[in-house]
């Protein structure tokens, strides 16, 4: 009896390092909010979203964001103030505050 006790704890034992080990590549994969533009709230202290590689295609703006960060792979962000990026353009640069919900839309670059 004893040994099959041994057995189960030793099987659950492994099983469960095997969950520790996906759980570990998986935590490996996660956000990079350094890299890229990354769209920020509550003044910078809370990441909302990140683009690794902004292109210039027309992108929704986070709705509660009040801060970006563009700390690589590209030079500015356009943003407006209507859902397609049509209107008025207002360049952000890579380093901008601003009241949330102020922008509808943006572009990279």
């Amino acid at each position: 009896m004893r040994r099959t006790t041994l057995r189960a704890v030793l099987a659950v034992a492994t099983v469960a390092g095997l969950a520790v080990s996906s759980g570990a590549a998986f935590a490996s994969s996660a956000i990079d909010w350094e890299l890229g533009l990354t769209f920020y709230g509550d003044n910078f202290t809370t990441p909302l979203a990140n683009y690794p590689t902004p292109d210039d295609g027309c992108h929704p703006f986070p709705a509660t964001a009040d801060a970006l960060v563009g700390w690589s792979n590209f030079e500015n962000v356009v943003a407006y103030t209507t859902d397609d990026c049509s209107g008025l353009p207002t360049a952000l640069g890579t380093l901008r505050t601003f009241r949330p919900g102020k922008y509808a839309s943006f572009t990279a670059y």
